[in-house]
């Protein structure tokens, strides 16, 4: 029996589905008075969204005297049987005390609680009450991503759970100090010099940096921390580098200094190590379906890759009363970063489908909850057999929505998160220095993909780099850098893209500039979910081409953009000019007179694409980016 808001009651046949992410009621049975609107979306194991509009909130699920409080959805479509208990149900009663063919029983609140099957199930069914496990083996499986995560992690018996999990990956894997595993380090970098160079020509010892009395005990403290730690030993190297303090914001918001090693006599004769550094946005279009996420944070992550003995001594630094050098790797190494990533790479990178790794930045991502604890699970004996020490206080587990990157993400969509884009509001509203001015255009280049117009908005500013620029500054830039820092603050929120999703390229071109959009269309509910943004301004030789070379330009600069989001899959380019599709399609190889475009035709030989015209009038956002040029000139 299903009571509603204790005054209307429905006894009827219902369906324990494990597969269930929800519990849902036909529409018909229940009296539209208890209806509560809802905007969630459910969908059936098909992938077709159910007719869902309503919701019931004060409902309980009542037997042998005992009511359970309930959330059901309310489904127009036919449902057989009307009512189907999901895993929420099921959660709230489990553990079972006894299951057979006939039924099975349970406590709630200390409370016996017993069921009997109408139907025999088969013993696969009965199984899956048991495991407890998301298997598509009922009549229905319904998939709602915000019900599914958000709720469930708020379950008390999820909680208990994530808590235990969470306290013992704090005692396994964290510790205070990055030397607390040393017995399992598996990984030792070495210093090789650069061929040319002889240690004859080690350049003159620096000298110790001056300090105040403060620093010094302050610095001595340091030193003796590192010792302890078996960090750093005493050097007698004819290498020294000076070791000094910095202050800055960062320093000052954890309300301590810095100790900074100036390595660059030692860098010029390192031989370089050049292994790349991943691309972010190539790592963060992995968690298009991702729905939940665990972030850890090595702890003094340089700190946990030994030196070669041998080579240690060239990691000596000075300070004022002594010379020590590193055990471990320093910070401010050219190729720290680089080794770093090599061998972060080297241990995580048969995890790529559930781990990230950036430098000693690591986000564990799953697209359910039960994967999750498997894959934390596989990271925590990973982590162990290779020594590695993670920061008890940067570690982020079982998290719906996660900063990482710069980014803010939750469930295939992403933004910019406030911190990445404060920088820009600091500078002021007239910039009439050439130096404050390069560093604010280039401070906006980290969100070009977000905001829409933003080469419209910068071209005026752009031109004020040029050298025979020589105007004074005036009312209108400053009206301009005040509007371009509100914009900045309410960049819209993107879409992850999905490699499974057909996608659409809009372009448009001007005499001024061009614009371009990358869209997705959700194959489920067909709308269209925008990627990118990409504009620019032509250059004063390509103002001067023809109408149709401009829109084959943009659409081949737009493509190039994209170009990690297009490769391997057919897409659809739409444009607003007709003669397009017949420039892309004609052989100008045999004519010399136009080898530009069939230079372009080259650059999009390795992609699969449509183009198909549209009207002006229908192309407004990319006719909107490259047109806006007009009214800054």
């Amino acid at each position: 029996t299903i009571l509603i808001d204790n005054s209307f009651s429905i006894s009827n046949i219902a369906m324990i589905d494990s597969g269930a992410d929800v519990s849902c009621i036909q529409e018909g049975l229940v009296p539209t008075k208890y209806f509560e609107k809802t905007t969630h979306m459910v969908k059936s194991a098909s992938g077709h969204a159910l007719d869902i509009k309503y919701k019931l909130s004060n409902t309980r699920i009542c037997q042998n005297k005992v009511c359970i409080p309930h959330f059901f959805f309310l489904v127009k479509n036919q449902l057989y049987p009307p009512i189907i208990l999901g895993t929420p149900f099921i959660n709230a009663i489990y553990p079972f005390t006894n299951i057979n063919a006939k039924g099975f029983s349970a406590t709630y609140k200390d409370r016996d609680i017993s069921y009997t099957f109408i139907t025999e199930p088969v013993s696969r069914d009965i199984n899956a009450l048991i495991e407890m496990k998301q298997k598509q083996v009922n009549y229905l499986q319904l998939e709602i991503f915000s019900m599914n995560i958000f709720d469930t992690l708020k379950a008390t018996k999820v909680q208990e759970k994530i808590k235990l999990i969470s306290e013992q990956m704090a005692i396994d894997i964290c510790a205070d100090h990055p030397s607390a595993f040393w017995n399992r380090k598996k990984h030792i970098v070495t210093l090789p010099y650069e061929d040319d160079f002889s240690e004859e020509d080690i350049p003159t010892k620096s000298r110790p940096c001056q300090m105040n009395s403060e620093l010094v005990e302050f610095c001595k403290k340091e030193i003796d921390s590192l010792l302890q730690k078996g960090l750093i030993k005493p050097s007698k190297s004819p290498w020294s580098c000076t070791a000094f303090y910095v202050n800055n914001a960062a320093e000052k918001e954890r309300g301590v200094p810095r100790l900074v090693i100036n390595y660059k006599p030692l860098n010029k004769y390192l031989k370089w190590i050049r292994y790349p550094i991943p691309n972010k946005r190539d790592l963060l279009s992995r968690l298009y379906d991702a729905n939940i996420f665990s972030k850890f944070d090595l702890k003094s992550g340089y700190w946990q890759i030994q030196i070669f003995k041998e080579h240690s001594y060239k990691t000596a630094f000075n300070v004022p009363f002594g010379q020590y050098e590193w055990n471990v790797m320093p910070f401010g190494l050219k190729n720290a970063p680089s080794e770093f990533q090599k061998i972060m790479n080297d241990i995580f990178n048969p995890y790529l489908d559930f781990i990230i790794v950036y430098i000693d930045d690591i986000l564990v991502y799953s697209k359910t909850l039960e994967m999750h604890i498997k894959h934390l699970d596989i990271f925590k004996k990973i982590v162990i057999q290779n020594g590695l020490v993670i920061s008890k206080p940067k570690m982020s587990l079982f998290q719906t929505e996660v900063r990482f990157l710069g980014h803010l993400i939750c469930q295939g969509k992403i933004t910019p998160i406030q911190r990445s884009i404060e920088f820009a509001s600091k500078f002021p509203d007239i910039i009439t220095d050439r130096t404050q001015l390069q560093r604010f255009l280039g401070s906006l280049n980290y969100i070009s993909p977000f905001y829409k117009n933003l080469s419209r908005d910068l071209a005026p500013l752009y031109d004020r780099l040029k050298k025979e620029h020589k105007k004074p500054w005036t009312d209108s830039l400053t009206n301009l850098v005040k509007t371009i820092k509100e914009r900045v603050k309410s960049l819209p929120c993107l879409t992850l893209a999905n490699p499974a999703w057909p996608k659409i390229v809009e372009t448009d071109a001007s005499n001024m500039g061009y614009g371009g959009i990358l869209k997705q269309i959700n194959p489920h509910d067909k709308h269209e979910y925008l990627i990118r943004f990409h504009s620019g301004k032509w250059s004063d030789a390509q103002r001067k081409y023809a109408t149709v070379a401009h829109e084959m330009l943009t659409i081949v600069k737009c493509v190039l953009k994209f170009q990690d989001d297009l490769y391997n899959q057919k897409f659809l380019i739409k444009t607003d000019a007709q003669s397009v599709k017949y420039m892309f399609d004609k052989d100008f190889k045999h004519d010399a007179s136009k080898l530009m475009f069939a230079r372009w035709q080259a650059q999009l030989a390795p992609f699969d694409f449509e183009i198909l015209y549209k009207k002006g009038s229908d192309n407004s956002l990319p006719d909107f980016l490259s047109r806006e040029y007009l009214q800054n000139e």
